[in-house]
């Protein structure tokens, strides 16, 4: 059989953090774009509720 190292997988935690905030910021990126396109479909109905506290 041939040698395996135990260390073939191993992540620094500098590459576990790139990961995480790669991860991180693609979840903010499609959060902010289905915002959007939230209120973007339902403008009328969010400009009216902020008439009757702004107006």
């Amino acid at each position: 059989m041939a040698y395996q190292s135990r260390k073939r997988n191993y992540k620094s935690r500098r590459e576990k953090l790139q990961i995480a905030q790669k991860n991180t910021r693609l979840i903010v990126i499609f959060s902010l774009i289905a915002l959007a396109f939230f209120i973007l479909r339902n403008w009328g109905e969010i400009w009216s509720w902020l008439r009757t506290y702004f107006y």
